[in-house]
């Protein structure tokens, strides 16, 4: 969470002595927006949803765990709802394994859409902006000093990761001229139910040649969950297919899976086959 002290004065002592400045903190924000916070858990999702301090911190960007940056970027995910633990593991939450592996760009949505309006401060100012017309990013920023208690001088990396986080969970989108476009989330709804109509227009008949899961329909499902780690001389292919959504439950055995592959792939590694040009084999 991030928060910024704001300067103020108290009301001057009886002595008649010159006012004393405080500090009031401001109201606190993810620094890391969910645009961000997504790339780093798909990433770190490929090898599981449990990770040492020290391996999450380099998914992050950072070296070491003891800097006030990684602890203020860390806090971000616990804004989000997106990490739990507090000591030397970090586990990921269920939305977070959606995010990291979804099941599906529905299943995506929704998760971004949960993790957006755990974030209090964003949420309120969400509910509280116009939906559907053009709005400022000066005009939103003053809204959150006035009305949030954000810090001015935090307000425009307040602005910035709202916005980026909004659209990243499709709840808005900039014009051509810059402005901010809010949506309801009736409009993903709205989508997605004429995605189902459309489905279901192509579903075969009772009649139809093949059913409902059979081998014709997984073979041209889209993959669910797909990874590849290149080995001498090939690679390694995981893909799991299915025209269902997969229960959160199984990510936890695919995580684990995952790992696994990655250690094989690391045997194998391509460095063995190094050298060798297009054509050659070895002796």
């Amino acid at each position: 969470m991030n928060e910024i002290e704001d300067t103020g004065t108290e009301s001057a002592p009886h002595d008649g002595s010159a006012k004393r400045p405080r500090r009031k903190r401001g109201t606190g924000f993810p620094v890391v927006s969910l645009s961000e916070a997504a790339r780093i858990l798909k990433e770190a999702g490929k090898y599981g949803f449990e990770h040492p301090a020290p391996a999450f911190a380099s998914y992050m960007g950072h070296s070491t765990t003891n800097s006030g940056s990684f602890r203020q970027r860390l806090a971000a995910f616990r804004d989000w709802d997106l990490i739990t633990g507090r000591g030397e593991m970090l586990t990921m939450t269920e939305v977070a394994r959606l995010i990291a592996m979804p099941t599906d760009a529905t299943a995506e949505r929704r998760a971004m859409q949960t993790a957006f309006n755990n974030c209090g401060v964003f949420a309120r100012l969400y509910e509280q902006s116009a939906k559907g017309q053009p709005l400022t990013a000066e005009g939103l920023g003053g809204r959150a000093v006035h009305e949030l208690g954000v810090a001015p001088s935090s307000s425009p990396k307040f602005i910035e990761s709202f916005i980026e986080s909004a659209i990243a969970a499709e709840l808005a989108e900039l014009s051509e001229d810059g402005d901010v476009m809010l949506w309801g989330p009736e409009n993903g709804a709205a989508a997605e139910s004429a995605a189902a109509e459309t489905s279901d227009l192509q579903q075969p008949s009772p009649d139809a040649s093949h059913t409902r899961g059979s081998a014709t329909e997984r073979a041209t499902a889209v993959p669910t969950v797909r990874q590849s780690w290149p080995i001498a001389g090939g690679e390694i292919l995981f893909e799991l297919r299915s025209d269902q959504a997969l229960p959160a439950a199984a990510f936890v055995a695919i995580g684990e899976l995952v790992a696994k592959l990655e250690t094989l792939a690391s045997s194998l590694g391509p460095e063995d086959g190094a050298g060798l040009s297009e054509g050659e084999t070895e002796s």
